[in-house]
């Protein structure tokens, strides 16, 4: 039997290598939207019910070597299976070329036998190539 330490090495290894494959099998960023030069998102998690946020930061995603894939790790550490995929969103959102948008989702692990129902908000800020007029 392997050890917990053992155990948990294993899956995050596994979570690792599945993350790759959503990644290769999501493309390039740049593919998507071609015309994109920048993508900040401000990131804030927390508990439904709590007044303050638990988490913050921002991710600067690097445009030139991103995937086109926008999932996030629930950062309770309770939490099994855990974690945010706001993709499609995203994509929606760059598509159209807007500057700024902003979003939500539920966290879709376990704590135990409840649903871990942490909340992610984001708020985008992105930056085009100029597109010559016709």
């Amino acid at each position: 039997m392997y050890s917990a330490n053992r155990r948990r090495n294993i899956e995050r290894e596994e979570r690792m290598l599945l993350r790759g494959k959503r990644e290769q099998a999501a493309g390039k960023l740049l593919h998507k939207v071609p015309d994109l030069m920048s993508l900040n998102l401000e990131i804030r998690e927390a508990r439904p019910d709590a007044a303050k946020n638990d988490t913050q930061y921002i991710r600067r995603v690097v445009v030139e070597h991103a995937p086109a894939l926008f999932e996030m790790p629930c950062s309770y550490s309770s939490c099994d299976n855990g974690g945010y995929d706001v993709t499609q969103e995203v994509l929606s959102a760059l598509a159209s070329h807007a500057a700024r948008f902003e979003g939500e989702c539920v966290c879709r692990g376990s704590c135990g036998s409840a649903f871990c129902s942490r909340v992610l908000r984001y708020v985008a800020t992105a930056t085009y190539r100029a597109t010559p007029e016709a």
